[in-house]
């Protein structure tokens, strides 16, 4: 039998397993695509709400008198949107919308679960909060790059320290509620192994190093002819006994000559196919014929190849065991979440 084990960062998206916690600073290195940045939550659980001609044109909704702010749900939407246009994957209408009110709504229970945890009295240590931000701080280069892009995005650091202590205290509340009664049995982490075997394959990969001499799909046929010359010509160099790692060092005209022409492993789909097709089908130690690809001709040696398999279920243990907590907690938090939102006050604005 295995124990849960809750990581941090998780709990989150088990409400919606496209929102991670603190994905406003995903991929803060990168300046160029940063992610918009969450606007904290009003952390006070008041009985009062505020009137809707202040906060309407600004709040995305209103859960117990605390706004969800409207940058908040944007900036969610826009992040999970961005996440998939960089896996190539374009939203449809009827899809952005499906998409808007999945956001919408898991913010309004993720307030829930605040406004549940502080009513029990519930608090997060000031040095939990601390080593968060040193978290976020530890996605950018320095300090002054940091709080550039605080002050680009409208954002302080209090701010940032809320949110992050929201956070925190749903994680710990949910997971002192839940995750002792959670447990895996063996044979739960067997029958998703046999169940999912698409996912625990090892694809068949090989190994290999080439020589290249470039040449342009459209250029001159001379040209052409001189490039086959030469590539022919340390083919017979390599016939003849020459060592294929020299002459890719020394002749190659690829990037990979540095390292004696070496591509390293790769498996199917990941060359062209001409290339592809010549390098799986020959025998470790074996040189191919002569391949033309738009890059050029190439000789191509095999160096390794490593049959299709399957990873043995004790290499993913602890992964399908982190799965099934998952979906076990998620089980748990829907089902907890609906005895209470009924009795809550939500109103949504944003659309």
């Amino acid at each position: 039998m295995n124990k849960c084990k809750i990581k941090r960062g998780l709990l989150f998206s088990l409400l919606f397993l496209l929102i991670l916690p603190l994905a406003l600073f995903a991929g803060g290195k990168k300046e160029e695509s940063k992610e918009p940045v969450k606007e904290p939550v009003n952390t006070s659980v008041s009985s009062e709400r505020e009137p809707i001609s202040d906060v309407a044109s600004e709040a995305a909704a209103m859960v117990n008198g605390v706004s969800i702010p409207l940058k908040t749900y944007n900036g969610q939407v826009q992040a999970i949107i961005q996440q998939y246009e960089g896996q190539g994957v374009n939203f449809q209408d009827t899809q952005l919308a499906d998409l808007k009110i999945k956001v919408m709504e898991n913010l309004i229970d993720q307030e829930l679960l605040y406004q549940d945890a502080k009513s029990k009295g519930l608090t997060v240590a000031d040095s939990a909060i601390d080593t968060q931000v040193d978290t976020v701080k530890g996605q950018f280069p320095d300090e002054a790059t940091y709080k550039k892009e605080l002050a680009a995005q409208g954002m302080t650091e209090e701010e940032i320290r809320m949110d992050i202590g929201k956070t925190l205290l749903v994680e710990d509340y949910i997971t002192s509620k839940y995750g002792p009664s959670i447990k895996i049995e063996d044979s739960e982490v067997l029958t998703f192994y046999q169940g999912n075997s698409q996912y625990f394959s090892k694809p068949e990969q090989v190994r290999a190093s080439h020589i290249l001499i470039k040449v342009e799909p459209e250029a001159a046929e001379s040209v052409k002819e001189d490039a086959l010359k030469r590539i022919n010509a340390i083919k017979d160099r390599v016939n003849n006994g020459d060592e294929f790692s020299d002459l890719a060092r020394e002749l190659s005209e690829g990037p990979s000559n540095t390292n004696g022409g070496d591509l390293g492993s790769f498996g199917r789909g990941k060359m062209v196919k001409s290339f592809e097709d010549a390098v799986f089908a020959l025998d470790v130690g074996s040189v191919s014929d002569v391949v033309e690809t738009q890059f050029g001709y190439h000789i191509i040696k095999l160096t390794a190849k490593e049959a299709a398999s399957s990873v043995p279920l004790d290499d993913v243990r602890v992964q399908i065991v982190d799965h099934l907590t998952q979906v076990k907690m998620a089980e748990l938090i829907t089902s907890y979440i609906g005895t209470i939102k009924p009795g809550a006050s939500i109103e949504r604005y944003a659309n």
